[in-house]
């Protein structure tokens, strides 16, 4: 289960999030069929994993004794970027977010948090040389937390060009994307860290990097966590196990500059209204709404557990 790629729901949402589990279910709205609702089972017997994406870990940290008694598995890859409030206005202090990274790494153990160094921006005084001093210091911060950071280039899309060109950042090209890798991979290893990138087909190879999935099947084969093996690609390179995705757009606080997830459109959330007692995250079930219900794991055999 993602929770989520489309909004940070540790951060934002984990009122909601865990009155969800303790009902059993939420319903999800199709991003692209507005109309269309799925209801997802939230049980254990239903849910292999939960996979946390977030940039501020702590709203859901003093959930995770209440999820550990119910029996849940869970993982967790947080975002820590080098960045200043003009590029992430709404994420917490570096300084924080390294506390509660460390934190949870000593309580869930380095095997179940990833660290997410992603998207790298270049513009400004965010040059090569910039990424690397903020990556060394990263690294010495958190490098005995974790087995592995996932490190990502900044992806130009459509609907965010006029905004990151009018604050003048841009993605690395192929020579700043190797130099970058190759120097980040032996910093990273010199402190027990694996550096992965996910998606390797958007765009040409980076040499340093190696493929690794973001909700991904070695992971959960090394923590014993039983999964659907069969692989979904989300995008082109996507190696993803088969996952559902528990988010809604446009109902992140950050405001990232670079985030695809938020339209940053005036009145891109007009009629939806947040109540952590709701089924949906945001709004509610409209009169043309169709609910279904997604397969069950339940009983489902799976290879090798």
């Amino acid at each position: 289960m993602s929770v989520s790629r489309r909004t940070d729901v540790p951060a934002f949402h984990s009122e909601w999030f865990m009155n969800r589990v303790r009902a059993g279910s939420a319903l999800v709205r199709n991003p692209v069929c507005r109309d269309l609702l799925h209801r997802v089972e939230l049980s254990t017997e239903s849910v292999d994993c939960f996979v946390f994406f977030t940039k501020d870990p702590r709203p859901m940290m003093r959930h995770l004794d209440e999820l550990d008694g119910m029996g849940h598995e869970y993982v967790f890859q947080i975002t820590v970027n080098p960045y200043g409030a003009d590029i992430e206005p709404g994420v917490p202090r570096k300084a924080e977010v390294a506390e509660s990274f460390r934190e949870l790494g000593d309580r869930i153990g380095r095997g179940r948090l990833v660290w997410r160094y992603d998207p790298v921006i270049l513009g400004g005084r965010m040059t090569v040389e910039y990424h690397r001093r903020k990556f060394e210091t990263l690294c010495n911060e958190l490098g005995d937390r974790t087995d592995r950071c996932t490190v990502g280039f900044l992806r130009r899309y459509g609907k965010l060009e006029d905004r990151l060109a009018a604050a003048g950042l841009r993605t690395p090209d192929a020579r700043e994307r190797g130099e970058l890798a190759g120097w980040m991979a032996e910093s990273a290893g010199s402190r027990g860290i694996e550096l992965t990138r996910c998606c390797p087909g958007e765009g040409p190879p980076t040499p340093g990097l190696e493929s690794r999935a973001c909700v991904d099947g070695a992971t959960m084969r090394a923590l014993g966590i039983p999964h659907d093996p069969e692989v979904r690609p989300l995008r082109d390179g996507c190696e993803c196990i088969r996952n559902v995705d528990i988010g809604a757009y446009d109902t992140c606080g950050h405001g990232c500059i670079y985030c695809y997830a938020n339209s940053h459109r005036p009145g891109a959330r007009a009629g939806n209204v947040y109540d952590p007692g709701s089924e949906l995250l945001f709004g509610g079930v409209g009169p043309g709404d169709t609910v279904t219900e997604l397969p069950s794991r339940r009983n489902r055999r799976i290879d090798g557990f």
